[in-house]
This record gives C-alpha cells, sequence and structure tokens, in this order.
C-alpha cells in the first residue's frame, strides 16, 4: 500500500483533540494577544493626543491630565517601556501558539514539527497584525485624547515596574543618540510650522483670520525696514526754515501726526516735528520750531523689523529714517507700518480709501499703479520673475529700466506678451501705466 502523502490537509484530518492543557493555551493566548493591543494602543494615543488640549485641562486641576504631560515629558522612557512590554508579550505568544499547534497537529509525530510551526508562525501573524497592532493603533488615534487620559495611571504603573530594564535600554538608547545624532537637527522650521497652521486651517481648528495673524507672527523676524519703508520721494517732509505757517498749512492739508524735518536736503533729516507739539508753539506765537523736534531715529535698511519695533520702543519714538550704505535717506517707516506688517492695514478717521493699484478697464487692459510691487505685478499677469539681484522693487524702477530713457507721458514698450503705455507721470516717479495684454497674434505682430 502507498504511503499516505505529508499534506496540510492529512495535518488537520489527523490533528490530536484539544485537551484541557490546550484550552489553558488558548487562555494564556488571548490574555497575551490583549496585552499586545494594549501597548500597541499606548504608543499610539502618546504619539497622536493633542498636546495644548491635554495642557490646557492640566493648567484647570484635571488630575490625569497632568499625569498625561508629566509622562509625555518623559516620552523616551514611556516609549522604551511600551517596547518592552509589547516585545516580551509577542515573543511569549509565539512561543506558546507554535507549543499549541505542535501538541494538537504533530503530537508525538516528530516529522509534523515543521509544518505545525509553520502553520503557528502564520496564524499568529495575522492575529497580531489585525488585533494587536492596526485595529487597536487605528482606534487609539481617533480617540487619542480620552486614551491618554483614561491610560495614564496604568503607563505610570508600567513605567514603575519596568523602571531597572527601562535604565539600561535608556542608556544604550542615548548612546545611539549620540552616535547618530543630525548637526542640523531642529525641532521645527518656520515653513514646517506654517504648514501645520495651514492644516489646521484646513480641519476647521482655527478661523482664516487666526491662520493669516498666526502666519505673520510666524514670518514678522523675515521682514527688513527696507521691505515696508514708504519711499524717499512719497515722504512728505518739511525745511527746518519754513515758515510755521506754511508748516501749519502741510500738517492741514496731509493730515500727518507727525513729519521729518530736513536741514540742507532730504539725506539731512535734522529731527521729527509732532503735531501737537507744533500747534502749541504756533498759538504761542513761536516763530520756530527748533526747540520743538525729536531727535530723529535712523536704521539700516536691512535691520529686521522686529528689532526696529524694539528700538522704536526704547527710544519712544513712533517714526524711523531709514538710510542706504552711504547714508542716504531711503524713506521712512512708522510704528504703523511695522503693526500693520502684522495684523493687516489699520485705517483710521483721516485715511482715504486705497484705489486698487490693478484697476481692469476691459478684458486684457488694465491701469497700474506704479507704486505697486514688482512681484505682485509679476503674479497678476502670470509673468515669472527674472533670476536678476538688481531687479527693482516697484513697477516705477521696472518701468524706468526697460525704457533706458528719461520717460515721457506715452512712451511704450513691449514686456513679453505686455504692451505697456506711460499714461501718468508725476514730479518726481512715473505714476500710472497702462497694460495691454496681448495674444499670440498681437504679440507676434509687435
Amino acid at each position: 500500500m502507498d504511503p499516505v502523502p505529508c499534506n496540510f490537509s492529512n495535518v488537520y484530518l489527523n490533528a490530536s483533540p484539544v485537551n484541557s492543557d490546550n484550552v489553558w493555551m488558548i487562555i494564556v493566548m488571548s490574555v497575551l494577544l490583549l496585552f499586545s493591543a494594549f501597548f500597541s494602543s499606548i504608543e499610539t494615543s502618546f504619539t497622536s493626543f493633542n498636546r495644548v488640549r491635554i495642557k490646557s485641562l492640566a493648567q484647570n486641576g484635571d488630575k490625569r491630565a497632568k499625569l498625561a504631560m508629566k509622562l509625555d515629558d518623559k516620552y523616551d522612557k514611556l516609549l522604551i517601556s511600551v517596547l518592552i512590554g509589547n516585545n516580551v508579550v509577542n515573543i511569549a505568544l509565539s512561543t506558546i501558539a507554535t507549543m499549541f499547534f505542535v501538541d494538537i497537529i504533530a503530537g508525538t509525530d516528530l516529522s509534523k514539527e515543521g509544518i505545525a510551526a509553520t502553520i503557528s508562525t502564520i496564524i499568529i501573524t495575522v492575529v497580531v497584525l489585525i488585533f494587536g497592532e492596526i485595529t487597536p493603533k487605528v482606534a487609539a488615534k481617533e480617540t487619542a485624547d480620552k486614551s491618554v487620559l483614561r491610560l495614564s495611571g496604568v503607563v505610570n504603573v508600567l513605567i514603575i515596574i519596568l523602571t531597572p530594564f527601562s535604565l539600561v535600554f535608556g542608556a544604550w538608547s542615548k548612546l545611539m543618540n549620540r552616535l547618530f545624532r543630525s548637526k542640523d537637527q531642529a525641532s521645527f522650521t518656520e515653513d514646517e510650522l506654517i504648514t501645520i497652521v495651514d492644516e489646521a486651517e484646513e480641519d476647521g481648528a482655527i478661523e482664516s483670520d487666526e491662520g493669516d495673524l498666526i502666519r505673520s507672527a510666524i514670518e514678522f523676524n523675515d521682514v527688513c525696514a527696507g521691505d515696508i519703508l514708504t519711499p524717499r520721494v512719497e515722504v512728505c517732509a518739511i525745511s527746518k526754515d519754513e515758515s510755521v505757517a506754511n508748516i501749519a498749512k502741510t500738517f492741514i492739508e496731509n493730515a500727518y501726526s507727525r513729519l521729518p524735518v530736513y536741514g540742507e536736503d532730504m539725506d539731512d533729516i535734522v529731527g521729527i516735528l509732532h503735531q501737537k507739539d507744533f500747534f502749541i508753539a504756533y498759538h504761542n506765537n513761536n516763530k520756530t520750531i527748533t526747540k520743538h523736534l525729536q531727535k530723529p531715529v535712523h536704521v539700516s535698511e536691512h535691520i529686521k523689523i522686529a528689532d526696529l519695533l524694539q528700538v522704536l520702543k526704547r527710544k519712544k519714538c513712533h517714526m524711523a529714517i531709514v538710510v542706504d550704505e552711504y547714508g542716504g535717506t531711503m524713506g521712512i517707516v512708522t510704528m504703523e507700518d511695522i503693526i500693520e506688517e502684522l495684523i493687516g492695514d489699520v485705517f483710521d478717521e483721516h485715511d482715504e480709501e486705497e484705489i486698487s493699484e490693478f484697476k481692469q478697464l476691459d478684458e486684457n487692459t488694465y491701469l497700474v499703479s506704479c507704486s505697486a510691487e514688482l512681484d505682485d505685478f509679476f503674479e497678476k499677469f502670470e509673468i515669472e520673475a527674472p533670476d536678476d539681484e538688481d531687479l527693482p522693487q516697484t513697477v516705477n524702477g521696472f518701468v524706468m529700466k526697460e525704457l533706458e530713457a528719461i520717460p515721457q507721458k506715452g512712451d511704450v514698450f513691449q514686456y513679453r506678451n505686455l504692451r505697456v503705455e506711460i499714461t501718468k507721470i508725476g514730479p518726481k516717479r512715473i505714476e500710472e501705466i497702462k497694460v495691454t495684454v496681448l495674444m499670440d497674434e498681437d504679440s507676434e505682430t509687435e
């Protein structure tokens, strides 16, 4: 008679019946699987919970939240304890499972032990992945805050029990960190923080206005005085030798609270005149403003506005004179300019509503204010900015550079697919241009 081939179907047909010892093995394996799920849920919960929310609860006196934050502060020790517990449980589960399947499948037949071990490995791997890893981790991630509060007490006890092992493995972990730690390692970059804010805004955790304010605060220290200054040609200033009548007229017509005062020319700013101080002197029939001038604050165009804000606060001044590398006046920056960079435009009762820098006349034609930022100009007309370090900051500078001549009203030039015509010129600069977006055939004709 031919021998019966040894395959999986024969193994199951000839398997030994389950006895009382096997029942106990099943119970122990079930308990170990529960512990595996427990350790997996701890790891995910303490990785995913909302630290701001739990910290707020802790500050309001919640004892479980306080313990959770305490455990989070020593997360390395917590993680080592969880990994130790999880590995011990999974190894024990695999060992007992192998014994169980060998007993019920192979029995005393040593030739079937290999098949029994293979079946044990396959079944336990699938069971642990589904019920000991994936399921508890998904559930813990969805209820991370509640899980952290609920499990903190048990986790604290677990850490205390496994302290001797944690010390040994913790020392090894520190050694590995020293060996492989990157010198460039940083907690969060500004770009990462902004990404977090964007995600929070998309999830509805914060409002759009709140997101804008946070982003402005993050980027606040990247902005320099030269980026927000009022250019020299737009600065309203007065001569120190100006008559008080003309100064009064200037204050009334422009409604400024402060005016820079120059000596020989605009490169020689000798002081700042406050409207209140001037009109007190004016009504007292004072004929000179010299003794009412505040000492000007001169700063470089490269100073960060966060630092400039501290300078103005320390000097008790609301205006700074921005100078270039040769000591010439580039423009001014006020306290309001700095605050607007953080919270957006601030309007008072004297401010006129600003006219849009890009006014559309028809489908392809726009009137553009030459005080507009050149980056905004390129973005508006979907043009890739050239890689040029000497590129001007404003549309006025760009037009001057393209013309390479003294501009006149009516001058026309073409830049890529744009036809640019000068429509308005002031005493010191180009004030307005008309931009026509050319179609492909028009561009070729030009």
